[in-house]
């Protein structure tokens, strides 16, 4: 199946609306924002809708929803019929937004899932609502109600990687480069912040480029090339597999390096959540590089 990632302007957006009546425009942000105004014929939808439940063993915060990441799988039936009654089809048209950098990658997260299901194209609004709001785009506070599609799943697994496919990727390579791509904060990174999750720090193997290097000054994403000079100077251009807490942040990472180098880049989706849970895996703190090896 070929699939594609598009980011698309204010402008574009309007023109795709008015030519495309049947594409689908979801808006990723919080209930609350969505309900004080959203974008004019937008539907609202959250990334951890989609997710399984944590396991038993779990502390009970991360039953809460947002802190346990794992795409909830099991019944592609079910997938297929919600799916489906958010007006979604595999071939039709599919545009997602947030509120840009401070959604911490809502949009992204929504748009690597419905291509991980199998849909053939999505697209991002570049720069956010506030993008739209500042091209003087309508907006409404009216809740539009989806008109019923059939979508059918077709898993496209090199978009996603487990635990197992993980712990698989590190024991198979011996190196000191970095395997893995870690978008959280330096001090998440670091173990200093979130003492929440079962432990605290990163993935072995792992480099820290954080989300909000992402973003230029005016809120948009940054463009291809000054991505790919992101990548070299952290030694990332072969990385294989990226993540974050929860995978939300993983997954728009993974979008934008699809955009500069076209290649799909496998997001973990259980992320350190699902890792540092296991204690029999390894999970380092401190400042340290893994580059030098582990500690």
């Amino acid at each position: 199946m070929k699939q594609s990632i598009h980011l698309i302007d204010a402008g574009a957006l309007k023109e795709l609306l008015a030519r495309e009546t049947d594409a689908v425009l979801i808006d990723t942000r919080e209930e609350l924002e969505f309900s004080q105004c959203h974008i004019q014929s937008a539907i609202s939808n959250q990334w951890f809708q989609w997710c399984a439940k944590a396991p038993p063993t779990a502390k009970s915060t991360l039953f809460e929803p947002g802190y346990w990441g794992n795409l909830d799988v099991d019944s592609i039936e079910n997938i297929e019929k919600s799916l489906g009654d958010l007006g979604i089809t595999n071939s039709g048209t599919v545009i997602l937004y947030s509120s840009g950098i401070a959604s911490k990658g809502r949009e992204g997260r929504l748009a690597w899932m419905l291509l991980y299901f199998g849909i053939e194209k999505v697209y991002i609004l570049d720069g956010g609502y506030n993008a739209w709001l500042n091209s003087r785009g309508e907006v409404s506070t009216k809740i539009v109600e989806p008109k019923r599609a059939k979508f059918e799943v077709a898993l496209q697994h090199e978009r996603r990687i487990d635990i197992d496919g993980v712990k698989k990727l590190l024991d198979g390579d011996r190196g000191c480069e970095p395997l893995l791509v870690d978008t959280r904060s330096p001090m998440e990174f670091e173990g200093r912040l979130y003492d929440y999750q079962p432990r605290m720090g990163h993935i072995p193997r792992s480099v820290n480029i954080w989300f909000d290097r992402y973003f230029a000054s005016d809120g948009r994403f940054i463009g291809n090339e000054q991505f790919l000079s992101l990548l070299e100077s952290e030694g990332a251009i072969d990385i294989k597999a990226t993540y974050c807490e929860v995978g939300v942040r993983a997954a728009t990472f993974a979008l934008l390096f699809e955009l500069a180098t076209g290649a799909i880049l496998p997001v973990y989706d259980g992320s350190l959540m699902e890792w540092s849970h296991n204690p029999e895996l390894t999970v380092i703190s401190g400042c340290h590089d893994d580059r030098d090896g582990e500690t």
